[in-house]
């Protein structure tokens, strides 16, 4: 059974790209000349609806049977398997589904869009030697790009080290189909943020909630850590990238938890946040994406709760340089890693 990451995603793009990226710190940059890496690109979207046949259907199994098998088991698994199906019986409703009017029509828009994936597929080579220089045993080789009716914008898949992209999940907060979607899976928080420059940071993300260990979350703060890591990991694979887009803010969001960090802290110590062991309530308010985090009203982002966890793990980090970031994965004890901070705003 395959091994599968998925990430929900969700003026012009260069203005943005400028805007986020000048007010980024780049300590953690590093020469990567002598790591030679090249993602091989596979368009799986334009092999997919080439097709003109079932039998073509079953050719294009044959030919990428890794992604084949995680595009109609994980991504359009819903639209394609039946109880009991067959290999055959899967083809013929892959089939139907790119035969369908409204499905050649978003594939016809994606390819508007993304005719050309060079300057993405040259982000995330990047990327992908950030991810081989800290961890070489998860090089990754390849790039995928398909069409998912709006499921899934990014995936990691952590047993053929590749990324995959959801090019549907990216066709910009305006593209009218988005406001047509159930607004119950598709607020408008979230269609904001369906933007292109959001494909490189999405598809490291992937990785990370594969490569970041899950430990059990006793209390807040133990929670608060976990996250952390995650978003420090982030800082290491994506150092030119504003932090807006580590943790998936709109412009602004990082801007109100800096202004605001004293109170936010002062608010956790008060009411008894940061030590609650009742899992529901800390989850539910402080880690979980929506508009805003509700304790601190509508002018806030989400998940205040893993930024904060974020500047307790940057702050570790800082102050205990021999840790490794190998290190600081597998360290189970995340009350000793808030201690070892210092962390005091």
């Amino acid at each position: 059974m395959f091994k599968v990451r998925f990430f929900f995603s969700a003026g012009s793009v260069l203005l943005m790209l400028l805007v986020f990226n000048s007010c980024t710190n780049y300590e953690h940059t590093k020469d990567l000349s002598s790591i030679e890496l090249e993602l091989e690109l596979v368009r799986f979207e334009q092999d997919l609806f080439a097709c003109k046949s079932v039998d073509d259907i079953m050719t294009l199994a044959e030919s990428d049977p890794q992604f084949y098998d995680i595009y109609t088991g994980n991504i359009v698994a819903a639209n394609v398997q039946r109880m009991g199906s067959t290999p055959a019986d899967v083809a013929v409703e892959l089939y139907k589904y790119i035969s369908h009017p409204d499905m050649d029509s978003l594939y016809s828009l994606t390819q508007q869009s993304y005719a050309d994936f060079g300057n993405h597929k040259g982000e995330l080579e990047i990327a992908a030697k950030y991810i081989a220089y800290y961890f070489p045993e998860d090089e990754i080789t390849q790039l995928t790009t398909f069409v998912s009716t709006f499921q899934y914008g990014a995936v990691y898949d952590q047993e053929n080290k590749s990324f995959g992209v959801g090019l549907d999940m990216y066709l910009g907060r305006n593209f009218e189909v988005y406001a047509m979607l159930n607004p119950q899976n598709f607020p408008a928080y979230r269609i904001n943020k369906f933007e292109p420059y959001r494909i490189t940071p999405n598809c490291v993300q992937s990785y990370v909630e594969y490569k970041v260990p899950t430990f059990p979350m006793a209390k807040f703060i133990d929670q608060a850590v976990a996250e952390g890591k995650k978003l420090y990991l982030l800082d290491l694979l994506l150092p030119t990238h504003h932090d807006s887009l580590k943790i998936n803010y709109m412009d602004g969001q990082i801007e109100w938890c800096e202004d605001q960090e004293e109170n936010i802290w002062k608010y956790l110590i008060e009411e008894e946040v940061l030590f609650s062991s009742d899992k529901n309530e800390f989850q539910r308010h402080y880690f979980n994406e929506g508009p805003f985090t509700t304790p601190f009203g509508n002018e806030s982002p989400p998940r205040t709760g893993a930024w904060v966890g974020w500047q307790i793990v940057r702050r570790y980090m800082k102050a205990n340089p021999k840790v490794s970031i190998q290190e600081l994965l597998v360290n189970r004890n995340h009350q000793a890693i808030f201690q070892g901070s210092g962390y005091r705003p």
